[in-house]
């Protein structure tokens, strides 16, 4: 296996279990996950994570379910997720 820190390899340029203390992710060793991945500990892999679109707009100022004027309501947006967390590994943003 050519793969550094690793402890055992399905060919030798891609790694099937890395050495303690380095997480698994595509066939290669990190000490840390790529961005928008999870480390899962009990497996040492890394996973894809929640990955979540744009903000809506603002909405409407509203209090007790009625439009209000400028001060003293409430205004909300959203935003829906594109892809769920692997395994539940990081959960999506309220």
């Amino acid at each position: 296996c050519r793969i550094e820190n690793c402890d055992s390899c399905f060919s030798r340029d891609f790694c099937t279990k890395c050495k303690t203390g380095f997480y698994l992710h595509r066939g290669r060793c990190f000490r840390g996950c790529p961005a928008g991945f999870a480390a899962l500990e009990e497996l040492m892999e890394c996973v894809e994570g929640c990955e979540v679109g744009q903000w809506s707009e603002w909405g409407t100022c509203s209090r007790n379910n009625k439009t209000c004027g400028f001060k003293w309501g409430l205004e909300t947006r959203t935003r829906q997720i594109v892809k769920k967390p692997a395994k539940d590994t990081i959960p999506c943003p309220t």
